[in-house]
């Protein structure tokens, strides 16, 4: 079985290097499975490119990109999904670079996905550290596509997932790039179709930091950040009530 680890990254600096580095350690040690790893860094600003390169030149099993322009992170991880598709990957793990999972929780989740033959296996955040306006949006999300989609999931966005080939064969991912939210619509195309899709638990750690540059969300800590926060939940919903069912 060919897995490969999807990680985007965006202004994370020396901590892409300490992450990545960590959770390959932890995924390597599992004997039951081999892993690939793609690096991607969506044209960040700082040293995170270079960090990523000193853990290609460590690792034979990981290759490392970086985008043209910054695309934002759905574009970046359906063009992850795309590579290993294109790479005769039988399952993709994405995993997001901000060092905020737990990487033998994350372990535990694939084991369990393996095990269970599923098609899709999203993380279910324990004591997630995003503050309040941001869980309130996911909370609207999950209302939106439960009712709508009848997506059971509480957290369809999340960046912690595993993905069967059997679902990413019947997609036509190019078309997905321009969403803002592909991994939800992934998702919401997974229970429409009646995969076979569940929620495992992953324990989350405190990775809010003051000094990453830039934000592509908002982390709801200021003001305008807040503003940025509430202007991207709209599109969203917009998003979801005008363009998946188009997709789907």
């Amino acid at each position: 079985m060919k897995i490969l680890v999807v990680m985007p990254f965006y202004n994370e600096g020396n901590l892409s290097k300490k992450f990545s580095e960590e959770i390959i350690k932890v995924l390597n040690d599992d004997a039951q499975q081999s892993f690939d790893y793609l690096l991607i860094d969506d044209f960040s600003i700082d040293d995170t490119f270079d960090n990523l390169l000193k853990v290609e030149k460590n690792y034979d099993c990981v290759t490392v990109f970086k985008n043209k322009n910054n695309y934002g992170h759905g574009k970046t991880v359906v063009r992850g999904y795309q590579y290993g598709k294109e790479n005769g990957y039988d399952i993709v793990v994405q995993i997001d670079g901000d060092n905020a999972a737990e990487p033998k929780s994350i372990r535990e989740l694939i084991n369990y996905a393996i095990k269970n033959e599923l098609d899709l296996c999203l993380a279910k955040r324990l004591n997630r550290p995003d503050n309040f306006i941001r869980k309130i949006i996911t909370k609207v999300l999950f209302l939106n596509l439960l009712i709508r989609y009848r997506v059971k999931s509480v957290d369809s966005n999340v960046g912690i997932r595993y993905i069967n080939m059997s679902i990413l064969n019947v997609l036509d991912l190019p078309k997905l790039e321009n969403l803002l939210i592909p991994n939800a619509f992934l998702s919401t195309f997974a229970y429409y179709k009646k995969f076979s899709v569940t929620s495992f638990p992953v324990k989350m750690r405190d990775n809010i930091r003051n000094d990453r540059l830039g934000e592509q969300w908002g982390s709801g800590r200021s003001l305008s950040s807040i503003k940025k926060l509430l202007e991207g939940a709209y599109k969203c919903f917009v998003e979801v009530n005008k363009d998946f069912k188009k997709l789907i």
